[in-house]
């Protein structure tokens, strides 16, 4: 028993047939509890913005070269 390791031993028990479907369910409320930690996680940084008056200004990077400091990152991360 010691040289299966407590790994395996549990893998064993999570794949018994008796277990398959608590085990299939429970991933699946996992899965679904991550998916919406993360959309209000979005929603929480999002709201703000919505909330703030839109302008017709320009924006802050108006004649800007962003795509030459892009190509140098891309250079120096390559």
């Amino acid at each position: 028993m010691r040289e299966h390791g407590i790994g395996h031993i549990v893998e064993t028990i999570l794949d018994a047939p008796e277990n398959a479907s608590a085990v299939a369910k429970t991933n699946e409320r996992a899965h679904q509890a991550r998916f919406k930690a993360g959309e209000n996680e979005c929603l929480s940084h999002v709201n703000p913005f919505f909330k703030s008056r839109f302008t017709d200004e320009r924006s802050g990077f108006q004649g800007v070269d962003t795509e030459a400091a892009y190509a140098t990152e891309v250079d120096a991360y390559n």
